[in-house]
C-alpha cells in the first residue's frame, strides 16, 4: 500500500516533464514559424514602402514620347537637324527604359504588352519621320523646278538679235554659287539698270524684258503646280496623321494598362502583407497560449521542487546532525578507546622496559621483548587509528617551520637500517639538487617516508630499496619536490593498484605481510593536506616505486633552523602536589616521576576522593585525568574555580589519552591552566609543572662533561638530539631506542678491544659498522663521525692507532651516555 502513492506520484512527474518537453518543443517550433513570417512580413512591407520604379519607368516613357512629339513638330516648322537628333535620343532612350522595364518583369503579359508599346512607339516615330519629310518636301521640289526652267531660259534665250553682253551670256562662277534666288534678283537689278540706260535706237523689247516675262510666265505655272502638289502632300500628311493617331492612341493605352498592371501588383503586395499578419497575429495568439501554459507548469514544478527542496534539506539536516552526532560518539569512542587502552599499555611498556633493565636468564629476555613488542605493535596501531581519525575530520594542521630536509629523509632510512639488515636488503639513497632547508612540516614528511619506506622493506625479500630525490618544479622561492620510494619487492596487483589507498586496504593477505592497512591511506590523506599528489608505479614480481609531489617554500639562502637550547635541568622542590587517576599504573608511575625531586605527593584514586582534597586543603599544583569515576577532571576544576575554597586560584594540569580540539576548548573553559596527553614525556611534564608554577629552572645544576677538554670538544656542545625520535613515537619509544643504543655500544666496544687485541680488521669493520645505526637514531653527530673514522681506519692503520680511535669513541660514548642518565 505504501508503494502504490509513490508510484503514482513517479508516474506524474514522468507524465509533467514529458508534457513539458512537448510544449516547450511546440512552443520552439511556432516560435520559429512566427519569426519566420515575421520576418517575411517586414520584408514585403519594406519593399512595398520603396516606390514603385516601374511606374517611374512608365512616366519617363510618356515624357520621352512627349518630347519626341515635340521635337519633331518643331522639326517640321524649322529643318534644323539637332531637332531630329534630339527625337532620334529620345526613342533610343524610349526603348532603353522599355528593355529594362522587360527584363525586370516576370509576367508574361506583361513582356507582351511591354513588346506591343515597343512596337507602336517605333512604328509612330517612322510615321513622325515620314511626316516631316513630306513637309520638307513640299517647298523644295517646287523651288527646285522653278530654278531649273530660269537657268534653261537664261541659257537659251528666244530672241535672235538679242544683244547679250558677255555678263549675260555665261554666269559667273560666283553668280552660280549665290543660288537660285540671288541670280534671279541679280539679273532684275542688271535688268534695271540696263533700263535706265538711254537707248539711241527703239529696237522693241530687249532679251531682258522676254526673259523677265517668261519668268513670271514660269512662276505663275509653278504656283499653280505647287498648289496641286501641296494638296497632294497635305492629303498625304493627313493619312499619315491618322495613322499616328492610331499608334498613339494604342501606346496610350499600352502605358495605362501597364500602370494599372504595377498598381495591381503593389495592391496585391499589401494584401498579401495583411494576410500575413493576420495569420502571424493567430501564431502569436497560440504561441503565447502556449507560453502561459508552459509558464504556469513550470511554476507548479518550481513550487513542487521547491517544496521536496525543502523536504530534502530537512532531511539533509537531520542527516547532517545525525552524521554530526556520530562523529561526535566516534570521537568519543575513540578518546575512550585511547584512554582505556593506553593507559594498560603505557603500563606494559613502562614495566617491561624496567625489567629488561634487570638481570635475568636468556629465555626471560625473549619472553619480554615478545611482550614489548607486542606493546610496541598495539600502540603503533592505535596511533594510525587516531592519525586516520583526525585526518578524516580535518583536525590535522601542517606546521610551518624551516627545517633540513635532507636530514629528515636520512633519519627515516636510518631508523630501518636495522630491519633491513635483518632480512638482507641494501638501502640507498639518491639525491639530486636538492636544497637543505626548506619550509614546511618536518614531522608530517617524516611520518609519510616512514609508512613508505616501511611498507617497502615488509614486501621485499631481497634486493634493496632505494629512496630518490630530486626538485621537480621550482618557481621563485616555490618549489615541489618529488620523493619516491622504489623497492624490488613483491610488486602490488593492478586489481588493487587503486584500492590500495583505502582504508584498511593491503596487496597481500600473506601471513608474513602484517599490518593494519592504515599507512598508505594516512600517507595518501597527508599527501592531500600538503596539497600534493601520490603517484604509484609497479608491476608483479618486479617491485614497487611510490612517487610523493610535495609543495614546499625555499628556506632563505643560508638560513638554518633555529636549535631549541638545551633545556636546563629541571628540579622541583617545596612543592605540594595532588595526583588523581582512577588507574593505579598512572599513579605509580608519576610517583615514580617525582621520586627524584623534594615534593610532597597526594594521591586520589577518582574523582570524588580528588574533590574532597581540594575542598579542605591547599596544594601548589593538582594534576587530574579528565576522565574518572565520581566526577571528571573539567567537573571538578569548574567546582573548584566557582567555589571559594583554598585552590580557587591553584594552576590545574590535565591529563588525557587524546588531545582533541574539544577537549582542548572544554579544558580551557573549565579552568585547566593545561592540557598533556598520556603518556607523556617526563621532561615536558617537568617543563608544564615548573611553567605553571612559576618555578625557575636549578641554572647552576648544568650536566658534566668528563675529559671534554681532552677529547677537542667545545664547551657546552651538544653530543645528541632526542626530537626526531619523539617525533616518531611516544617516550616508551624513546627509552626503548636509547636502551637499544647503550646495550649496542657497550657489546660493540667490548667487541672491539678483543678484535684489536686478535688483529682482526674484519670484524673491526663489522662491529664500527653495527655502531653507527644507533648512533645516528639518537643524531649523535660527533659520535658518528668518530665511528666512521674508526670504520675507514680498520682496513689501513696500525692496531695501536686503531685502539686510539677506540678510546676516543669510548669517551664520546661515555659523555652521551651520562648525559642520557641524567
Amino acid at each position: 500500500m505504501t508503494k502504490l502513492p509513490f508510484l503514482k506520484r513517479r508516474v506524474l512527474a514522468w507524465i509533467i516533464n514529458i508534457a513539458l518537453l512537448v510544449i516547450t518543443f511546440i512552443i520552439l517550433f511556432t516560435g520559429y514559424q512566427g519569426y519566420q513570417r515575421l520576418n517575411t512580413m517586414v520584408h514585403t512591407l519594406e519593399k512595398s514602402a520603396e516606390p514603385n520604379y516601374n511606374l517611374l519607368i512608365l512616366k519617363e516613357v510618356t515624357f520621352f514620347i512627349n518630347e519626341m512629339e515635340r521635337t519633331i513638330d518643331i522639326y517640321r516648322n524649322d529643318l534644323t537637324p539637332v531637332y531630329l537628333r534630339t527625337f532620334n535620343d529620345a526613342l533610343e532612350e524610349t526603348h532603353y527604359l522599355i528593355d529594362s522595364l522587360k527584363n525586370q518583369t516576370p509576367s508574361q503579359e506583361s513582356l507582351e504588352l511591354y513588346d506591343s508599346l515597343s512596337y507602336n512607339i517605333k512604328e509612330w516615330a517612322k510615321i513622325q519621320t515620314k511626316m516631316a519629310n513630306v513637309n520638307s518636301d513640299l517647298l523644295g521640289s517646287t523651288l527646285e523646278e522653278l530654278t531649273q526652267k530660269i537657268q534653261n531660259l537664261s541659257n537659251n534665250p528666244s530672241q535672235p538679235n538679242a544683244q547679250i553682253t558677255p555678263d549675260a551670256d555665261t554666269l559667273s562662277a560666283e553668280e552660280k554659287k549665290n543660288g537660285f534666288f540671288k541670280r534671279l534678283f541679280g539679273r532684275k537689278n542688271k535688268v534695271n539698270e540696263e533700263a535706265l540706260v538711254p537707248d539711241s535706237v527703239d529696237q522693241g523689247p530687249t532679251q531682258s524684258e522676254l526673259l523677265q516675262r517668261e519668268i513670271l510666265a514660269e512662276l505663275e505655272a509653278a504656283k499653280t503646280q505647287s498648289l496641286k502638289k501641296n494638296s497632294e502632300l497635305r492629303f498625304e500628311i493627313h493619312q499619315l496623321e491618322q495613322e499616328a493617331a492610331v499608334y498613339q492612341e494604342q501606346i496610350v493605352a499600352l502605358i495605362e494598362q501597364l500602370e494599372t498592371i504595377e498598381i495591381e501588383n503593389s495592391n496585391e503586395n499589401v494584401r498579401s502583407v495583411e494576410a500575413l499578419a493576420k495569420s502571424t497575429n493567430q501564431e502569436i495568439v497560440v504561441f503565447s497560449a502556449l507560453s502561459s501554459a508552459l509558464l504556469l507548469i513550470t511554476i507548479i514544478s518550481q513550487l513542487n521542487y521547491i517544496a521536496r527542496n525543502r523536504k530534502y534539506q530537512r532531511a539533509l539536516s537531520n542527516a547532517k546532525v545525525h552524521a554530526e552526532e556520530l562523529a561526535s560518539t566516534k570521537e568519543k569512542f575513540l578518546a575512550n578507546m585511547s584512554h582505556e587502552i593506553r593507559t594498560p599499555m603505557n603500563a606494559i611498556a613502562g614495566f617491561t622496559n624496567q625489567l629488561l633493565k634487570t638481570d635475568m636468564t636468556a629465555k626471560q629476555r625473549d619472553q619480554l621483548e615478545v611482550v614489548k613488542n607486542s606493546s610496541d605493535h598495539l600502540i603503533h596501531l592505535l596511533n594510525d587509528i587516531l592519525d586516520l581519525s583526525k585526518l578524516q575530520a580535518n583536525k590535522v594542521k601542517l606546521e610551518e617551520e624551516i627545517f633540513d630536509i635532507k636530514s629528515v629523509l636520512f633519519e627515516s632510512m636510518r631508523i630501518f637500517e636495522d630491519k633491513a639488515e635483518a632480512k638482507g636488503i641494501a638501502l640507498k639513497t639518491e639525491f639530486e639538487t636538492v636544497p637543505r632547508y626548506v619550509t614546511g612540516d618536518p614531522h608530517r614528511l617524516r611520518q609519510m617516508m616512514t609508512n613508505l619506506i616501511s611498507n617497502a622493506i615488509k614486501y621485499t625479500d631481497h634486493g634493496s630499496v632505494t629512496l630518490h630525490a630530486k626538485v621537480e618544479r621550482k618557481d621563485n622561492n616555490q618549489m615541489t619536490m618529488r620523493i619516491a620510494v622504489k623497492d624490488t619487492g613483491n610488486g602490488i596487483p593492478k586489481a588493487k593498484q587503486k584500492r590500495i589507498f583505502e582504508e584498511f586496504e593491503q596487496a597481500h593477505t600473506a601471513d608474513q605481510q602484517q599490518g593494519t592497512g592504515l599507512g598508505l591511506a594516512i600517507t595518501n590523506m597527508l599527501v592531500r593536506l600538503h596539497k600534493g599528489s601520490i603517484l604509484i608505479d609497479s608491476e608483479e614480481n618486479k617491485g614497487t616505486e611510490m612517487t610523493l609531489l610535495i609543495p614546499y617554500k625555499l628556506g632563505r639562502k643560508n638560513q638554518k633552523p633555529e636549535k631549541e637550547p638545551k633545556a636546563p635541568k629541571i628540579e622541583l622542590s617545596n612543592l605540594h602536589i595532588l595526583i588523581a587517576d582512577d588507574e593505579p599504573f598512572n599513579l605509580k608511575l608519576l610517583e615514580a616521576v617525582f621520586s627524584s625531586h623534594d615534593v610532597s605527593l597526594v594521591l586520589a584514586h577518582d574523582g570524588s576522593q580528588a574533590y574532597e582534597q581540594l575542598a579542605n586543603q591547599h596544594f601548589d599544583l593538582a594534576i587530574l585525568d579528565v576522565k574518572m569515576p565520581g566526577l571528571s577532571g573539567f567537573e571538578i576544576v569548574e567546582k573548584i574555580r566557582d567555589e571559594k575554597g583554598p585552590n580557587q586560584s591553584a594552576p590545574f594540569i590535565a591529563l588525557t589519552a587524546t588531545i582533541s580540539d574539544q577537549e582542548k576548548l572544554q579544558s580551557k573553559n573549565s579552568g585547566f591552566n593545561s592540557i598533556m596527553r598520556k603518556p607523556f614525556d617526563e621532561q615536558e611534564l617537568l617543563a608544564t609543572i615548573q611553567d605553571v608554577t612559576q618555578k625557575k629552572p636549578d641554572t647552576n645544576s648544568k650536566p658534566k662533561e668528563p675529559n671534554a677538554s681532552q677529547l677537542g670538544l667545545a664547551a657546552g656542545e651538544v653530543l645528541f638530539d632526542l626530537s626526531t625520535l619523539k617525533s616518531i613515537g611516544d617516550k616508551d619509544f624513546v627509552d626503548e631506542m636509547i636502551h637499544t643504543f647503550k646495550q649496542s655500544a657497550n657489546t660493540s666496544l667490548k667487541n672491539l678491544r678483543k678484535a684489536v687485541k686478535l688483529q682482526i680488521r674484519n670484524g673491526i669493520s663489522d662491529e664500527a659498522h653495527k655502531m653507527l645505526p644507533p648512533a645516528r637514531h639518537l643524531s649523535a653527530k660527533t659520535l658518528v663521525t668518530a665511528i666512521e673514522k674508526l670504520q675507514n681506519m680498520a682496513n689501513t692503520a696500525s692496531f695501536e692507532q686503531i685502539s686510539n680511535q677506540i678510546d676516543r669513541v669510548e669517551s664520546i660514548y661515555t659523555l652521551i651516555k651520562k648525559d642520557l642518565d641524567a
